[in-house]
């Protein structure tokens, strides 16, 4: 979520040039963290709140308001030179990346490919598509494989894929689309005998590229709204929340979600206690 909260606070900045807002970059297990030490006042977040984190913020009295503010699609990616992974399914990137993984070389996941090594680069443990990715491919409560190259840095795992014929990644959407040229995205599978579909704008926006289409959140405390650069800020995102996100290179929600998103901003906006939520 970070482009995409960067793109509105340099529009925001342009005609709010006296308005200071930081946005930083933690994964979104490092942006709760922050948030429940009352460090911050916003936290981008590409899962859903987990019910200790909810938890938490209630018990130190952090509420807070959630808005949907776009929604990406995790695209798995291999250099342009592997030419021979046509689709993947979600078994398949299940026996891959789980702990304990057997698959070595391309040959072990289907014996018509080359005997190489694979190289694998995924994001860090603390990030939100990493947590995701691993409860929709791994399922609840399962581990990745641990000989992975993990960063918190998207632009790193680019690189490392468009440097490596043998490698396969993982990343959001927009990382795919800003790089078309260095890397070639996967076709998935959601069940061995089900079509494999691509990330595009429109599979992400219907859900059809399952399992890995999901929404992107901003979490926004309630007490922070009632300072008027706060309120400002957030009300400038969510009435451009549809042009940050493709100028970031997501998808857009659509219209009713954005309107519920300043419903939702009108009940949360610092007044009153208690979680609120948006879409």
């Amino acid at each position: 979520v970070f482009r995409i909260s960067k793109a509105a606070q340099e529009a925001f900045s342009a005609s709010h040039p006296e308005a200071q807002v930081i946005v930083d970059n933690h994964g979104t297990g490092g942006g709760f963290g922050r948030y429940l030490e009352g460090e911050v006042d916003i936290v981008d977040a590409s899962r859903a709140a987990k019910p200790e984190e909810e938890a938490q913020a209630k018990a130190k009295g952090l509420d807070w308001t959630r808005f949907l503010i776009a929604y990406d699609g995790i695209s798995l990616v291999v250099n342009p030179k592997n030419t021979f992974v046509k689709s993947l399914s979600v078994d398949q990137l299940k026996a891959m990346f789980m702990a304990g993984s057997k698959v070595k070389t391309w040959k072990d996941l289907n014996p018509a490919w080359p005997a190489d090594p694979i190289s694998f680069y995924t994001p860090d443990d603390d990030s939100g598509t990493y947590e995701f990715f691993l409860e929709a491919v791994i399922g609840k409560g399962g581990r990745q494989r641990e000989d992975v190259q993990a960063s918190s840095d998207d632009n790193i795992l680019v690189r490392g894929v468009a440097g490596d014929p043998n490698a396969i990644g993982y990343f959001g959407y927009a990382y795919y689309v800003g790089n078309q040229a260095k890397l070639r995205v996967i076709p998935i599978q959601e069940k061995t005998d089900a079509p494999a579909i691509e990330p595009t704008h429109d599979t992400i926006l219907d859900k059809t590229y399952r399992p890995l289409a999901r929404p992107l959140y901003l979490y926004v405390k309630n007490r922070s709204l009632s300072r008027s650069t706060v309120a400002d800020f957030v009300r400038y995102y969510l009435e451009n929340c549809a042009q940050v996100a493709e100028k970031a290179g997501y998808v857009a929600p659509p219209e009713a979600e954005r309107a519920a998103n300043l419903s939702a901003l009108k009940v949360g906006d610092g007044l009153e206690d208690g979680v609120q939520q948006g879409p």
